[in-house]
């Protein structure tokens, strides 16, 4: 995978193959430049020149890079051979790529400079590890623990519908998500349940906007005032708590409606919310080492530890794999805590777990 940089001349080369195999290049090569799903052309055709190791030499101006937006494109190359496609990274001059807790240059560095990356180099001086390889893992280990986790890491915006692009533009880069609407439930008012809902995200940081929306059009749309909203945003529970004497338009046509049909209404409770961690440097440092470690297992499974009995002889081999044990355990320890104790992350940010049987 090729970087470069927005704004600037590139100058790089790729391999074109078939099978695993180089291809010779004879004849012309056309190269052009589109985002990741081919919808959209930001460099059009220009010459690139290919030889007979299947190389292509490709070259651009600061005018074309200057065209790509950060983050992924598609090269696409097509000649005699047919028609290749390739990855680039662009970066911005001034604004880092990075992963929600991560940025890249600084994280590769730390990860080469990890105890067990170090050790098992010292065993295979002769493989060799790319950043960007080094940054997929990172980017993997993340998100792996984001979904162990059960937790944005980052805050995330969520919407019930599709957002305009005028919302997305407020949101000035934070990451946003579409997680559709809860369902209505007349039971949600019964006894002190006091409309009772829980979120599907948290912790809630908070919360935007609160719609009952029967479906089919703007029939029996109740707006919820803020002050009427009560959050534990810990565990995601809301109740809606009346604190005037306020007649919503709309509450007899919907709310009410339902509640003495006793039907469920599916997906009318809206909201807008914001939810995940925050600060996760001083709060959950602990998380960012595991998913360093996570990201080093990865790297070192995959790369480290071929089957070759030479290794396993001299007793290197047993030696990376008993690190790597210790690199689970601590990591199973960060997030569960010491076996049986049902702390760790988990219930850092979720909250003791048991079971009512």
């Amino acid at each position: 995978m090729t970087t470069i940089i927005a704004g600037s001349p590139a100058s790089f080369s790729v391999t074109v193959q078939a099978n695993g195999q180089p291809v010779p290049i004879t004849g012309g090569v056309e190269a052009r430049v589109f985002s990741m799903d081919g919808k959209q052309e930001f460099v059009p055709a220009f010459p690139a020149q290919g030889d007979a190791s299947g190389a292509v030499a490709v070259e651009l101006d600061d005018t074309q890079t200057g065209t790509l937006p950060a983050g992924d494109v598609m090269l696409v190359l097509s000649g005699g051979f047919g028609i290749k496609r390739f990855k680039l990274t662009v970066e911005t001059l001034f604004e880092p790529t990075r992963t929600s807790l991560f940025i890249k240059d600084i994280i590769i560095e730390e990860l080469r400079n990890d105890r067990l990356m170090a050790a098992a180099a010292g065993v295979l001086q002769d493989v060799v590890v790319s950043d960007d390889y080094l940054w997929d893992k990172i980017r993997a280990a993340e998100s792996e623990l984001s979904h162990t986790l059960r937790v944005p890491l980052v805050p995330t915006r969520f919407f019930p519908n599709q957002p305009t692009q005028e919302q997305i533009d407020a949101l000035d880069g934070m990451a946003w998500a579409v997680e559709v609407g809860n369902d209505y439930d007349p039971t949600m008012w019964q006894g002190d349940k006091w409309g009772f809902i829980v979120t599907r995200e948290r912790p809630i940081i908070s919360i935007d906007d609160l719609v009952f929306r029967y479906p089919g059009g703007s029939f029996g749309v109740v707006n919820i005032p803020p002050q009427w909203i009560n959050v534990d945003a810990k565990y995601g529970h809301v109740r809606i708590v009346p604190t005037t004497s306020v007649v919503y338009n709309g509450m007899a046509g919907a709310v009410m409606m339902a509640g003495v049909s006793g039907r469920i209404i599916p997906s009318m409770i809206q909201m807008t919310y914001t939810a995940g961690l925050t600060d996760v440097a001083n709060t959950y440092p602990e998380l960012l080492d595991a998913i360093k470690k996570k990201a080093v297992l990865k790297v070192v499974g995959d790369t480290f530890l071929p089957q070759s009995g030479s290794i396993s002889a001299d007793g290197l081999s047993q030696s990376l794999s008993a690190d790597m044990g210790k690199y689970y355990e601590a990591i199973d320890h960060i997030i569960n805590g010491p076996a049986g104790s049902n702390g760790g992350l988990m219930s850092k940010i979720h909250g003791i777990r048991m079971m009512v049987m």
